[in-house]
């Protein structure tokens, strides 16, 4: 089992982190670019080594309310979960991290890329310029299948 100390030197690794002291002499520690509400990803790190890390993209009954505790995990499980943590937080509601883009090509060789631009998608050229937007991605993806483009 890692103690706090050894604990709180791998969350202070993660430079996208922010400690927040919390009561208790517990330090809470939040990803300040979450792209949803949810920020703090670390939870309640005690000196007696326990922690909760957030762990909302597992189902309800596998966590307590979205964290699961690491007293006992070892330094790899918990950069694990730390990572998947971070990864699900850089994601929008909607699933999409902002920026995520697809490439649809032509019989022609032309080339449209597909842009989340939460909350929006848009259909952008070659040279970066916009074509089309829409509120949803089935949206743009129906609009680039009429336009006879599919996704590599």
């Amino acid at each position: 089992m890692l103690s706090f100390e050894e604990k709180k030197a791998l969350f202070v690794e993660y430079k996208e982190l922010t400690p927040v002291p919390v009561s208790m002499n517990r330090i809470n520690y939040h990803f300040e670019s979450s792209a949803v509400d949810k920020t703090v990803i670390v939870r309640f790190l005690h000196q007696n080594g326990n922690a909760l890390i957030y762990a909302g993209y597992l189902p309800k009954e596998e966590t307590k309310n979205g964290y699961i505790s690491v007293l006992d995990a070892n330094e790899n499980e918990i950069k694990r979960l730390l990572d998947k943590a971070i990864d699900f937080l850089k994601k929008t509601t909607d699933g999409y991290e902002e920026g995520y883009s697809e490439l649809w090509f032509d019989h022609n060789g032309d080339v449209l890329r597909l842009v989340y631009d939460n909350p929006m998608w848009s259909v952008n050229l070659p040279d970066g310029k916009m074509e089309a937007i829409f509120k949803t991605k089935e949206a743009a993806e129906g609009y680039l299948l009429d336009e006879a483009f599919f996704k590599n």
